[in-house]
């Protein structure tokens, strides 16, 4: 049977200097001298299962630090001093929560290096205490995060005065509205440099909605960069689209219809300066060489225009002779009317004219008497600025009166040189 020592029947009375038991010095209640437990399972037992606090104080020279069961809390405290719950920094309850102790205490993982140290749930985590910072003072929540996501799928949300936009002022994110935004982008924006020519390029179908407006200084803009091909500006309208540009392929300044050039011009310049319409309203109406109409003796006939040399935009009749203004407008109206008496040279006249008969009113052209010449012709002529609106009508009307007998008739000398009836849109 081991050897047993009994301690306790070992008094200072018996020993002033304390019992010495293999080394081991017991003097006024403390141990002096290294203890080991052993055995198979060593087991060092604090408390008697009483309800009292059951403590291992480290007794230091400046600072006491203790680790105990807090008996009133039943948890397991690690803390500063020699009194229990007094200064806790580490409690442990029955559940195994951990709290660190409220106040100015630190908790540092001196190995976090992104490589070593802190890990969540088995997760390594690779922040930097900085980068942890960043959010120091965030409030917002992980859909409002998320909306920052270049991946995130953009809306139709109606924007209003006062509604919030995120923006990087010089470097720095901030917060203002969109009532800023909208002052600012009305008031333009400057394109600066110190080289002429600068080249700002748009690209896209995007268009800017409302009134814009583009300053320069110098006060010069150009349009393409000297390469074969068209540049044109625009005008997209609701009912139609106008243009004005360079056609490459002829070189010609070119306002006209659509968005395409070349298809509908209304006015063309080349480089002498030449500007032509070739929509603009323009006819002329001839009498056919050999017609054999006949004028009545005194009396207004509608002359017969039957063939035309051109008609742009089809405005003229030659069934009818008559030209219809397509648009209000003032148009340069000419006519000449020749005829053949028929019964030798110098025929007298009391009467010889021409009449442009229109919708609004006649304009005549009589030189009076007249005789005729060595081919027995006489002829009136006259040309007007006329005032027409949209569909009215211009007709050439002859008139011859002999000098002697009634009912006699006269005949019309056809071809363009002869009698003819000719106008164009003036303004």
């Amino acid at each position: 049977m081991a050897s047993e020592i009994k301690v306790d029947t070992i008094s200072e009375k018996t020993s002033a200097g304390g019992v010495t038991i293999d080394g081991l010095l017991i003097k006024d209640g403390g141990i002096s001298g290294d203890v080991s437990l052993i055995g198979t399972t060593p087991t060092f037992t604090i408390g008697d299962a009483g309800a009292e606090d059951a403590t291992l104080l480290f007794d230091g020279n400046a600072q006491d630090f203790y680790i105990a069961l807090d008996d009133s809390s039943d948890d397991l405290v690690i803390g500063l001093g020699s009194t229990v719950g007094t200064t806790p920094v580490i409690s442990i309850n029955e559940d195994r929560d951990v709290t660190i102790s409220d106040g100015a205490i630190d908790f540092d993982i001196a190995s976090h290096d992104t490589s070593n140290g802190l890990k969540l749930g088995g997760t390594l985590v690779t922040a930097t205490a900085a980068e942890l910072n960043i959010m120091d003072g965030v409030t917002s929540t992980a859909a409002e995060i998320n909306l920052i996501d270049g991946g995130t799928a953009r809306g139709t949300t109606a924007l209003a005065d006062g509604d919030g936009i995120l923006v990087n002022d010089a470097g720095t994110m901030r917060m203002t509205n969109v009532t800023a935004v909208k002052t600012y982008m009305g008031g333009g924006a400057a394109l600066t440099g110190s080289t002429n020519n600068t080249v700002v390029t748009v690209t896209g179908s995007d268009a800017i909605a409302g009134e814009a407006k583009l300053l320069f200084d110098p006060p010069k803009l150009t349009i393409g960069n000297a390469t074969a091909e068209d540049t044109l500006i625009v005008f997209d309208g609701n009912a139609q689209d106008f243009h004005i540009g360079l056609d490459d392929s002829s070189d010609d300044l070119v306002i006209g219809l659509g968005s395409a050039l070349g298809t509908t011009s209304h006015i063309v310049c080349d480089e002498a300066g030449h500007v032509t319409k070739p929509l603009q309203p323009a006819f002329f109406g001839h009498a056919i060489s050999g017609s054999a109409q006949s004028i009545t003796n005194g009396s207004l006939t509608t002359l017969s225009l039957e063939n035309e040399a051109y008609d742009i935009n089809s405005d003229f009749n030659t069934g009818t002779y008559t030209f219809t203004a397509p648009v209000t407008g003032k148009y340069q109206i000419s006519g000449h009317f020749s005829t053949d008496l028929g019964s030798g040279t110098a025929t007298q006249l009391n009467q010889i004219g021409m009449q442009l008969t229109s919708s609004n009113r006649n304009y005549r052209f009589f030189p009076g008497t007249g005789w005729t010449d060595n081919y027995d012709r006489v002829a009136a002529y006259g040309s007007v600025l006329m005032d027409m609106d949209a569909n009215d009508t211009v007709v050439l009307e002859g008139y011859c009166a002999r000098n002697s007998g009634t009912g006699a008739s006269t005949s019309l000398v056809g071809s363009q040189y002869f009698s003819w009836m000719g106008g164009h849109l003036v303004c």
